[in-house]
């Protein structure tokens, strides 16, 4: 049961992040992309203060700084690239989660989960719908390889770690680092109605709740399954891309999305048996 609620929650965390490119995509109409992160962590940190720990300031920090890299290509990487291509390169991470873990923890990869891998990759190409790789798709992908030692980190410390502080930590490097940042990047910050509206979503939605879904729910499961679950991810950020900002997909497209989903199916079918 409880790889059942893990497998549920995981899907539940990649949908909050998937509704966030298309909310991200808007703020940085108003704000500068570092100048919108120090403001959305620092929400999130402000929540977590009554959860930190000491004993998790450590493991936190350094995934914390896998994190911040991830959100610092993404955020830049949003502003020369679409929010549905973002979503899609986004969820690459599926490949190079289970190297990392593997290489760091030693964690091993069956059949399935290695069939599985090249499935959800295929989907996200399919699903990709470009037919250049620009720079921002560069600055996607290199967030994806930061995500994937998020991933991995938060597999093997959650196990034997508070969750909930380890979370904290995280949300609190993440901050700290983007802070620092702000005052040499920021170029423009016009507050909106728009811009507040994104700091409330992804600062508390996609960043306290799903930052808690997540070293949680791993805590119960693999690296590797959880990185293929994620990439839920890529799927969920068309649809509100498509809502919040009109884009569309081929038919291609929406097979590869479909191969994305069975595959998450699939790999949580079997880690159930």
């Amino acid at each position: 049961m409880k790889r059942i609620y893990a497998d549920a929650g995981l899907v539940l965390t990649a949908l909050i992040w998937g509704s966030t490119f298309p909310v991200v995509k808007i703020a940085l109409n108003y704000a500068s992309p570092f100048t919108f992160n120090a403001m959305r962590f620092a929400l999130a940190t402000i929540l977590f203060l009554p959860f930190l720990k000491k004993k998790e300031f450590v493991a936190g920090v350094k995934i914390g700084i896998a994190s911040f890299l991830g959100y610092a290509f993404q955020t830049v990487g949003l502003k020369v690239t679409t929010a549905t291509n973002a979503g899609f390169i986004t969820s690459t991470y599926i490949v190079f989660t289970p190297l990392i873990a593997n290489r760091l923890y030693g964690e091993r990869i069956t059949k399935v989960e290695a069939t599985s891998v090249f499935l959800a990759l295929t989907g996200v190409y399919l699903l990709s719908g470009y037919s250049s790789f620009n720079f921002g798709d560069l600055l996607i992908l290199l967030c994806a390889v930061a995500f994937a030692f998020e991933i991995a980190m938060i597999g093997e410390h959650s196990k034997k770690l508070y969750p909930m502080s380890l979370a904290g930590w995280q949300v609190f490097t993440i901050g700290v680092l983007s802070s620092f940042l702000a005052p040499f990047t920021t170029e423009k910050l016009f507050f909106s109605e728009e811009l507040l509206a994104a700091l409330l979503i992804t600062g508390f939605l996609a960043t306290f709740v799903a930052k808690i879904l997540q070293n949680y729910m791993q805590s119960h499961t693999k690296s590797v399954d959880a990185g293929i679950i994620l990439s839920l991810e890529g799927v969920f950020s068309y649809l509100f891309a498509a809502m919040l900002l009109e884009e569309s997909l081929s038919l291609f497209q929406y097979f590869g999305a479909a191969l994305i989903f069975i595959t998450a199916v699939v790999i949580s079918t079997e880690r159930s048996e």
